[in-house]
């Protein structure tokens, strides 16, 4: 049986995107008989260094040494997995629905949502004419700046379905609801979450909705694994309406969406009920996890980091005309590793030296920017 008539036997709600008609890829590659496009999308996005690079970045917690504690990678996992679940029970596309869930967060800055706001402050800063935001970044990522293997172009290819996915996705959306976008939408245009909109499909509307069910419980364990709350502190309401502990609250919304979405039917939806209690969750998050002082203090730190870092590569690359003259550089490896990106993305003469080295610091690792600190800011030893 071919791929495309596997699909309609298998996704047969009259919504769900088949691979056999997307809106296909900004560069042609040849056909696989064994895996649908968006399969082929996975394994792309699986196989990318900036997919790697993600269970050193952070979720909430700047550079945590507990193993336990949820990183960047565990969180695309947790979101691939749960909508790949609910897209199951609504007969919509699986291999769509975690392709998106995968990829929806190769757009984050190291040390998470405070590093994006932080170079989000540069790039305003800078002149750049962008709002540094992770779901538009996101799309850059995967359209320039991801590396796959040697010998191939900067960029994943990816599918339209996935890569507006990527842009719509937006976790902070506080809507009890997703519903898909209708007309044409033009991706390379969007400059804004507001203009990214819903995603285009049902399939990205699950990402959409299971991003904020898959991190609001999940805080709450590395919080209280942190040792930055208590138990006694999480409202019995809460609790009530959506269980004891992670497991419970994502089992609990993720039923939820299933059965209200399948009675709507043409979008993704949660109940009234658990809209609420979820809404809740995420204020208590914010309150007594995210605007932590322990947190709060970290972030001061991360500010200084990044912000210093940049400075310094525009400066270096400033004064050694791209790395061509590196005479009056310290002898740092992380030189080598700029100088290789810039040659990967194939950077015009044009494009301003702030705008290259803001691209290259939201790749990199929480642990990359420490090491990269040490190595331009700390003395070493010549003898």
């Amino acid at each position: 049986m071919c791929y495309a008539s596997y699909e309609e036997s298998v996704y047969t709600n009259s919504y769900a995107t088949l691979s056999s008609k997307s809106k296909g890829r900004k560069h042609k590659i040849d056909r696989d008989d064994y895996r649908s496009e968006f399969q082929r999308d996975i394994h792309r996005i699986i196989y990318s260094q900036p997919f790697r690079r993600l269970r050193h970045k952070t979720q909430v917690f700047f550079l945590p040494h507990n193993d336990h504690i949820c990183t960047r990678m565990e969180h695309v996992l947790h979101v691939a997995s749960a909508s790949r679940t609910i897209a199951r029970h609504l007969k919509l596309n699986e291999d769509l629905t975690e392709a998106i869930g995968l990829a929806h967060d190769l757009g984050h800055a190291p040390f998470g949502h405070h590093g994006e706001e932080i170079l989000k402050n540069i790039s305003q800063e800078q002149g750049l004419g962008i709002s540094f935001q992770h779901e538009i970044h996101g799309l850059r990522v995967v359209d320039k700046l991801a590396e796959l293997d040697r010998e191939e172009f900067a960029g994943l290819d990816l599918t339209f379905e996935v890569r507006d996915g990527i842009i719509s996705h937006c976790g902070e959306d506080p809507s009890r609801e997703a519903v898909p976008h209708k007309g044409e939408k033009i991706l390379e245009t969007i400059n804004s979450r507001k203009d990214a909109g819903s995603p285009c499909t049902m399939e990205g509307c699950i990402v959409r909705i299971v991003d904020k069910i898959v991190y609001a419980g999940r805080d709450i364990e590395d919080a209280l694994v942190a040792g930055v709350l208590n138990q006694e502190k999480i409202p019995e309401e809460i609790i009530k309406e959506l269980g004891q502990n992670n497991g419970e609250i994502i089992g609990r919304l993720v039923v939820d969406v299933i059965d209200n979405s399948r009675e709507y039917g043409d979008r993704i939806i949660l109940s009234q009920s658990k809209h609420e209690a979820l809404t809740e969750l995420i204020k208590f998050n914010y309150n007594n996890i995210y605007q932590q002082s322990d947190v709060e203090l970290f972030k001061k730190q991360a500010t200084r980091a990044l912000k210093e870092l940049h400075s310094r590569l525009v400066e270096d690359l400033d004064n050694s005309y791209r790395l061509r003259d590196r005479s009056m550089l310290p002898k740092a490896s992380v030189y080598d590793v700029l100088d290789a990106f810039i040659k990967k993305i194939r950077y015009e003469e044009n494009i301003p030296n702030s705008l290259i080295v803001l691209d290259f610091i939201s790749g990199m690792t929480d642990n990359y920017v420490i090491q990269c600190l040490d190595e331009l800011f700390v003395p070493k030893s010549i003898v």
